[in-house]
């Protein structure tokens, strides 16, 4: 979580040094007449850093083999199409169909029946190709010139397309194919001479288990398996 937070920190020392910046400089106005206007189209390129929040299955019901699991993050990318509803001067209802590609590993701590003092570690990865159908609540600050800043929050519904619940191989961790999700996030729009560009970051929690649970090697040491994920955006809207 290290990484995300100080990336976080990064961007809102940017936020300030641009808006104080924009501030102290008149320019002219580019699209006076954009926030007024009732609907906005446009398109969103991100990456994304998944992981999961693994809760490891009850000592009396784990195998003594495993002596730890852990959620490994990796990064992916996202494709998705902005539509932007104004409710009021500064706030919008935003609806933001993807499609996104992720990434995790989950890494267990083996103990050899052979040599109990001693330990490996096996890797297993776990691909998404999610439908992503989040809406989101868009509050934005008064412009400064030609940017402002805004809040974000919502919720997500994810049907992931790469889902293997019904294969029959043990040897995989089987994720359920639906997640919903809780949203948050802010960013900086750009009020170019022809169009709208927003960078923005957001953090998405899931609050339902995606565990197929079995009894097999790999499924019996976890509990239950949540979804978290940390997204970087540009928006471009017209």
């Amino acid at each position: 979580m290290q990484k995300p937070l100080k990336n976080i920190f990064c961007y809102l020392v940017f936020i300030f040094i641009s808006i104080s910046a924009s501030a102290q400089k008149i320019t002219p106005l580019n699209l006076q007449n954009y926030d007024r206007e009732k609907l906005h189209f446009g398109f969103s390129l991100g990456v994304n850093k998944a992981y999961f929040v693994l809760y490891p299955a009850d000592e009396a019901t784990k195998p003594d083999s495993i002596l730890s699991v852990e959620g490994i993050p990796d990064w992916g990318f996202n494709l998705g199409i902005v539509s932007d509803l104004r409710l009021h001067d500064y706030a919008t209802l935003r609806f933001l169909p993807a499609l996104a590609f992720q990434d995790r590993t989950i890494e267990y701590r083996i103990r050899p029946t052979a040599k109990p003092d001693s330990s490996y570690i096996v890797k297993k990865k776990v691909e998404s190709t999610l439908l992503d159908f989040p809406l989101n609540l868009k509050i934005r600050s008064e412009r400064l010139n030609n940017i402002s800043a805004y809040l974000l929050v919502g919720g997500k519904f994810s049907i992931d397309l790469a889902s293997q619940a019904k294969t029959k191989n043990p040897d995989l961790v089987k994720l359920n194919g639906k997640d919903w999700n809780f949203e948050t996030g802010f960013g900086l729009d750009f009020y170019l001479e022809y169009f709208k560009l927003s960078t923005e970051i957001k953090f998405c929690a899931g609050f339902q288990d995606r565990l197929v649970h079995e009894n097999t090697a790999w499924s019996a040491p976890i509990n239950k398996i949540l979804t978290k994920t940390w997204l970087f955006s540009l928006n471009f809207e017209g």
